[in-house]
């Protein structure tokens, strides 16, 4: 993106360094566009454009002793609501920690991992406007939480840890992920995290995926467990997608997924597909997908077909 505008900043190092002062910078980058959502599951038809709008804030200083601070905060939509905020403190080979004020900022492992099929647009799961939809995991939001990352300590392996305190309604929430990209074009994950955010009813997150490039072709495969306290809650979440280059600018996508309830919940399996397709022309870009969803969070006879499109601008 190209900046809309860039502050000079200068801030006193008190708590991270015992020298004087450091000097930083605020870049403020947005995007502009329409999406249109045809959902024949809704009331209405589904079909609806909303205007899709983000501004985000980036700033960042370098420290005496090498360390890099920075922050992100975005606002979303007509109403320009909060989206994401973070504040990162990059350690060089000591890895980066992040404190996540919101949003998916504050995804761990476990959020971040929960599906890593390609995609041109949406997953094959994910039908915006009406939605109502199971998805591949049952996570505990991020917000106020901690997340560490390294990927210096072992050629090819990255780790992730993340930690949310415990608060008068819920336990704290400790996950933590690994991944492998050490062989060109692959690239394996798995993570764990609880979902503590109902007393008493812990739901145990668990992911694993694998990806592969070669060429234009990209190739991935999903498979996670949500394992609930709750009686006849568990899921079994399996999806698999394959994307191909066209060219620099446009891409194309398949992909299909499957969540199997536990038996006693009496529910149908919900079997999804979608193709996708995106194209990029220097700071504009149009992505679509069309989505077949049958027995939606597993709801026999909620069966719906949804189209997506995107134009989006970037300043």
């Amino acid at each position: 993106m190209n900046n809309l505008k860039k502050v000079g900043l200068t801030a006193l190092g008190t708590a991270l360094v015992s020298s004087s002062a450091f000097a930083g910078a605020l870049d403020v980058t947005g995007t502009a566009g329409i999406t249109y959502v045809g959902n024949s599951g809704t009331d209405n038809g589904g079909s609806k454009l909303t205007q899709k709008t983000t501004i985000s804030f980036t700033g960042s200083a370098e420290l005496d002793n090498g360390f890099t601070v920075s922050y992100y905060n975005n606002v979303l939509g007509r109403a320009m609501t909060n989206g994401n905020s973070h504040f990162d403190v990059d350690m060089g080979d000591m890895g980066k920690i992040r404190f996540a004020g919101n949003g998916v900022s504050g995804n761990g492992a476990v959020g971040s991992w929960d599906d890593k099929t390609p995609a041109a647009n949406e997953e094959s799961w994910d039908i915006k406007g009406g939605g109502g939809e199971t998805g591949p995991i049952n996570q505990q939001t991020g917000d106020d939480s901690f997340i560490y990352t390294n990927s210096s300590m072992v050629d090819g392996v990255t780790v992730m840890l993340n930690y949310k305190p415990a608060e008068t309604t819920h336990d704290s929430t400790t996950g933590y992920g690994i991944a492998f990209t050490g062989i060109d074009g692959l690239n394996i994950g798995a993570a764990q995290e609880d979902n503590n955010a109902t007393k008493d009813a812990a739901v145990e997150n668990t992911v694993f995926y694998a990806t592969y490039t070669m060429d234009a072709f990209s190739f991935g495969i999903q498979s996670n467990e949500t394992d609930s306290q709750t009686a006849n809650s568990d899921t079994e979440f399996e999806a698999w997608g394959v994307s191909y280059a066209v060219s620099e600018d446009i891409s194309i996508s398949y992909g299909s997924s499957e969540v199997e309830f536990e038996s006693g919940a009496s529910k149908s399996k919900q079997e999804a597909d979608a193709i996708g397709v995106s194209w990029t022309n220097g700071s504009m870009s149009i992505s679509a997908s069309r989505h077949d969803i049958a027995n939606v969070a597993g709801t026999a006879t909620d069966d719906r077909d949804v189209t997506e499109v995107n134009l989006t601008f970037a300043f």
